[in-house]
Formats: structure tokens, C-alpha cells, sequence
């Protein structure tokens, strides 16, 4: 598990960088004020040898600049489905790194995103293993990997 520890930064910072143009760094903000934003979560379930989750967490501006890269849209013009798409794209990007770096075989599920003002992740049955935070310009990012026990 060490060198999948060591290897979220990378993952991150390349899918962001790649896919958004957007350099990322580490940061100690462990977590969203998702009380006070929207906020968005992608999660994609990783079964197999290894049992566990991936969950990407951001805010809504992160996200919305994130589609309107990705999918090369005006701002303004982003939906719900485009925030909801694009998040799960990366998720799903970044799990399919991790799942790489896991005992074999592993399969990686369909990512499933969720949004809101004020929710807790959970996955019965999991806990966290690995929590990394990191900023783009203003914004903050979570990656986080559960295990299943």
C-alpha cells in the first residue's frame, strides 16, 4: 500500500495536469466546507484482490472550470450533466491509475457522482486509507482512498 500512497500526488497531478492544463499541488486542507458550497463527489468502486473506493471531491467552481475545459464549452453554458460527466471522467482517470498499482486481478466499477451542500462519504464495510488534498490556484481537490475490510 506505501507505493500506492506515494503515487496519488503523481496520478493527480498528471490527470489534472493533462486533461486540464491545470497544475496542482499538495495541500494541507483535508477536506471541502461542504456546508457552505456546493460541492461535488465522483466515486468509482475497485473489486478484486484489492476492495475499495476512490472518491474525488471538489467545489463547484473546480468542477464547472473542469467541464468547460474538458468538454471546450462557454462557462455559462455548462449543465448539471456536464459537472456530473466530467467529474466522473476523472474519477474514473485516476482510479484506473491507482487500480493499476493494485494486486492483481482488479476490476474498476462505473463512477457514480454525487452533489450537495452538506453530506458525509461513506462506503459500508471501508475506511479511509489514504487522504490528499491538493489546490489549483484558489480551489481545493480531495482524493481519497477507502478499503474495504
Amino acid at each position: 500500500m506505501a507505493h500506492l500512497e506515494d503515487s496519488i500526488a503523481d496520478i493527480v497531478a498528471t490527470v489534472w495536469d493533462t486533461v486540464l492544463g491545470l497544475p496542482v499541488e499538495l495541500d494541507d486542507t483535508l477536506h471541502l466546507a461542504t456546508g457552505e458550497m456546493q460541492t461535488y463527489a465522483g466515486i468509482i468502486q475497485i473489486h478484486g484482490a484489492w476492495e475499495g473506493a476512490i472518491a474525488v471531491q471538489c467545489g463547484e467552481a473546480m468542477a464547472r472550470h473542469a467541464a468547460t475545459v474538458m468538454f471546450s464549452m462557454d462557462r455559462s453554458a455548462v449543465s448539471t450533466e456536464d459537472l456530473h460527466d466530467c467529474l466522473g471522467e476523472l474519477t474514473n482517470m485516476i482510479g484506473g491509475n491507482l487500480k493499476a498499482l493494485l494486486p492483481e486481478p482488479c476490476t474498476l466499477g462505473l463512477p457514480v457522482v454525487v452533489e450537495g451542500h452538506d453530506y458525509r462519504l461513506r462506503l459500508p464495510g471501508a475506511a479511509p486509507v489514504r487522504r490528499s488534498a491538493f489546490r489549483a490556484g484558489e480551489e481545493i481537490i480531495v482524493v481519497t482512498v477507502l478499503e474495504r475490510s
